[in-house]
């Protein structure tokens, strides 16, 4: 009985521990360093460039989730075409498009060049943002670049949809129409379309893709050509937590 009685209680208390193990790796909070990759080929004097800078999460039971998706934001970045492929083979043939380019145009000037870097920006109990910048040159008029978020839900690990961030569309569209009015310096009285400096759908003004935290406000960024011409850049509209409130998920 009386070793019946141990088995028990060893066994209770394995069970316990076991299962306290689990709740802590479960409720474990994501930790993040930054990884990092430069290479680059060259042909004479010309190079193809390449550097990427991105956040890995550990610490978690989800943080295998968060990785996929960042991994998944990269490639997006790096394709030169609309391939869809693994990033290593994508890198490959970034470098390998570029030596194929200089063997049929060798008197072509200038290089090539990708860079992008993700960080976290952005933490909350409900909300965890990554922030990603890109810069290409692959030869033309001029080079491109763009900027992202991602969002996460930190207890899941899953992706945040636009539904899930913005609460409100309507009014965090209205609201950002007036800020976009003041931005651009848009006369009182004069419609956005009327301005005739904007690009704008039969259904009027709209919500950048790029939106979400940093600096402890929240951003809706157009990167160029979203809205209005390349010489006319990036129209960064800010706003505090007090001017958006609950209309988006902080």
């Amino acid at each position: 009985m009386r070793y019946l009685l141990f088995f028990f209680l060893l066994t209770s208390v394995s069970c316990a521990q076991e299962s306290k193990t689990k709740l802590v790796s479960e409720s474990s909070e994501l930790v993040f360093k930054a990884d990092s990759l430069n290479r680059e080929s060259c042909v004479g004097e010309s190079c193809a460039k390449l550097r990427l800078v991105w956040p890995v999460a550990s610490g978690s039971a989800v943080a295998d989730k968060v990785n996929a998706a960042i991994s998944e934001q990269l490639v997006l970045m790096v394709g030169v075409g609309e391939e869809v492929a693994p990033l290593d083979t994508l890198i490959e043939d970034y470098f390998e498009s570029f030596q194929s380019f200089k063997k049929e145009f060798p008197d072509s000037p200038g290089a090539w060049e990708i860079e992008a870097e993700g960080e976290v920006v952005y933490r909350s109990d409900s909300t965890l943002s990554v922030y990603f910048s890109q810069f290409s040159f692959l030869g033309g008029a001029h080079p491109n670049s763009f900027v992202s978020f991602l969002h996460f839900d930190p207890k899941s690990g899953d992706t945040l949809s636009d539904d899930s961030l913005v609460l409100d569309e309507i009014a965090l569209t209205s609201l950002a129409e007036k800020k976009f009015r003041e931005y651009h310096e848009v006369a009182e009285g004069v419609s956005l379309e009327e301005d005739g400096r904007f690009f704008l759908p039969e259904t009027g003004f709209f919500l950048a893709n790029a939106k979400g935290f940093k600096d402890g406000k929240f951003w809706i960024i157009y990167v160029p050509y979203e809205i209005g011409p390349y010489v006319m850049g990036y129209t960064e509209l800010e706003f505090t937590k007090e001017e958006v409130g609950d209309l988006v998920r902080w």
